[in-house]
């Protein structure tokens, strides 16, 4: 998992505004997610999705993790499909690819 300070600080926001965590907790949240997830400093900003521009972020950490995939739930970001060469797939389809994969084993 990669993550950069700019999704990190949507995600506190987020967790702020629609989950009513505390400062403290969002706080701890990050803390935790930083713990596990490699963080990289995107060197692009881009202005792919219109809808919502902070999807946006999850396509320059991307990039500058050199990721083969993106797997989210995000309607705008599934929409496009790919960006540039990495993929942009639900969680079942990830499912699906690893199941196929596992067959031809």
């Amino acid at each position: 998992m990669t993550v950069s300070d700019a999704i990190l600080d949507d995600m506190e926001d987020v967790l702020r505004r629609k989950f009513s965590f505390s400062p403290e907790e969002s706080a701890d949240a990050r803390r935790s997610v930083r713990a596990i997830a490699r963080t990289v400093i995107p060197a692009v900003t881009l202005d792919i999705i219109k809808e919502d521009p902070p999807d946006n972020r999850i396509l320059e950490c991307a990039v500058a993790a050199g990721a083969d995939f993106i797997v989210t739930g995000d309607k705008d970001l599934l929409r496009l499909g790919r960006y540039d060469s990495i993929r942009i797939l639900s969680p079942s389809d990830l499912l699906d690819i690893a199941q196929g994969q596992a067959r031809e084993i």
